[in-house]
């Protein structure tokens, strides 16, 4: 059976109302009176910031348009981008866990062509299209800290991971004037693949790809220090890795006690390191694993997801808000959003 609208979706249950993040709650029924919607959608629910920054934007400006997002089956994607091709109140949404990579095969097109991990899809006409805001945010929450430092882009990293976020974001350091980034994946070959395109289309940088068992010798190397080391994968985020650090490979009997050890010897070679962890802590908890690890060590340059949330947010309204400036009466600037939204995001 085909389906057409949002709300066909809901009442069939394919995809239901997100319960964890803060300003999410929405009546279903209310659908028809609103012009347009935002729909981020995400595998598996919990505290997301998305609703809270959008729709505090969309109330300060009196916009009959609401961010509602929702959990989803990503097996479900030719039926749910099915209908919100078709929907006429559909605006756009995020693409959360689970669906960053999952949700391309099923655009129309991505800009620019060949991503493979979008956070963002915008409904352009009668066509979906993706984008990648998210390595624009990540970059300038490492800018901030960076000149707290005297410091520009143009270091030497640490990059944990090679999917999602990652790839785009690599290509945004080697973009920016990035010397030297060094790849640690688990699957070391997708780890290769991305360094060998970045050393294709940057021939001045130097990078190169390892496994994940080579934590150690890349964030202790004592010849060429790593300036940032950036957690780009899942560990510390849910399911079996959620106690996970960054700094160690998987294992749950020695994972923590690595780790630790790692940071102590890091924390006397290279105190003044930015450690970076795209993961967001949990409810109640003030910081993620790989994070509070470091803290531990007393290790003082720590960036964690949140000013990745915010940063990326403000170009991906503004790229909805260009596609739908009909149901945008009232608009911000990129700076302006910015600001609302850092201060809804950190009030909850």
């Amino acid at each position: 059976m085909g389906y057409s609208t949002l709300k066909e979706l809901f009442e069939a249950g394919i995809v239901k109302l997100a319960r964890l993040p803060m300003k999410n709650e929405f009546e279903i029924s209310a659908l028809d009176d609103l012009a347009g919607y935002t729909v981020p959608l995400i595998a598996h629910d919990y505290g997301a910031k998305t609703p809270v920054m959008w729709n505090t934007v969309y109330e300060s400006l009196g916009l009959s348009i609401r961010n509602i997002m929702v959990v989803a089956d990503p097996k479900d994607l030719p039926q749910i981008t099915e209908a919100l091709r078709k929907d006429p109140k559909y605006l756009g949404g995020g693409a959360g866990v689970g669906f960053k990579e999952t949700v391309v095969e099923y655009l129309d097109s991505t800009v620019p062509d060949g991503l493979n991990s979008v956070n963002i899809v915008v409904k352009e006409g009668s066509k979906l299209v993706g984008y990648n805001t998210d390595a624009r945010g990540l970059l300038l929450s490492i800018k901030d800290e960076l000149v707290k430092l005297g410091k520009g882009v143009d270091s030497n990293y640490v990059l944990f991971g090679a999917g999602g976020v990652a790839k785009p974001f690599a290509k945004e350091l080697a973009k920016e004037g990035a010397k030297r980034i060094s790849i640690v994946n688990r699957t070391v070959s997708k780890g290769t693949v991305l360094a060998q395109e970045l050393s294709r289309d940057y021939p001045s940088l130097v990078t190169y790809a390892v496994p994940e068992d080579l934590i150690r010798g890349n964030v202790l190397n004592t010849i060429v220090k790593p300036d940032v080391i950036v957690n780009c994968t899942e560990k510390g985020a849910d399911g079996p890795l959620v106690e996970m650090s960054a700094f160690a490979p998987a294992h749950p009997e020695y994972n923590n006690t690595i780790s630790l050890e790692i940071l102590r010897r890091l924390k006397e070679i290279n105190p003044a390191v930015v450690i970076v962890d795209i993961v967001l802590p949990k409810a109640g908890a003030d910081n993620t694993v790989t994070l509070r690890h470091a803290r531990v060590e007393k290790l003082e340059h720590l960036v964690n997801g949140l000013g990745m949330v915010i940063n990326q947010a403000g170009p991906a309204y503004k790229l909805i808000e260009k596609a739908h400036s009909r149901v945008h009466a009232k608009m911000l600037s990129e700076d302006e959003l910015r600001k609302v939204m850092q201060q809804a995001a950190r009030s909850v």
